[in-house]
């Protein structure tokens, strides 16, 4: 088993693929807040993901492809009372190769803020690439549905990370 394949098990065992996302060829976005790198899974805490991170994530070779980074949170309200639906935490379009930046920023980076006592919360992020410009959507953070929003933009995932957090 190579690393996108081990990588793509975690993110099934997890039920992201096809729950939340379709399945794709297992790469592994590289995610960093700060100094701190994230690997999948990974543990951190409400004051290291209060900014938004670095990304980065496979291209073609030409470079001139669009994407679109999603971050959701798939345990809101809670794990135990999840209603099927994600809280949407951040969503940048038409991204020009890896330059988040001169993206269009959809919602504004929230960083997690899970409720006390809610037990541990999965964060998804989420690369896709685009297969045309498409005219920004208002979305809303509640009820989120990363799966229908990706369908209805003709979104491919190509790359994904998430990590927990937890407020005690």
């Amino acid at each position: 088993m190579n690393a996108n394949d081990a990588f793509l098990t975690a993110l099934q065992r997890e039920r992201f693929v096809p729950d939340r996302m379709d399945a794709f060829a297992g790469d592994e976005a590289s995610v960093k807040y700060g100094n701190v790198r994230v690997s999948p899974g990974a543990r951190l805490s409400v004051a290291q993901t209060a900014s938004a991170p670095d990304l980065e994530w496979p291209l073609r070779e030409d470079g001139s492809d669009m994407y679109t980074v999603l971050m959701f949170d798939v345990d809101a309200p809670s794990r135990a009372t999840s209603h099927g639906l994600c809280w949407l935490h951040w969503a940048v379009g038409d991204i020009p190769g890896l330059d988040i930046a001169a993206g269009a920023e959809i919602v504004p980076y929230a960083g997690p803020t899970p409720p006390k006592g809610s037990g541990p919360h999965r964060y998804v992020l989420a690369v896709y690439r685009q297969s045309r410009e498409f005219v920004l959507p208002q979305l809303d953070r509640p009820r989120f549905d990363p799966l229908r929003f990706a369908h209805s933009h003709a979104l491919e995932p190509i790359a994904a990370n998430f990590f927990v957090t937890e407020n005690e």
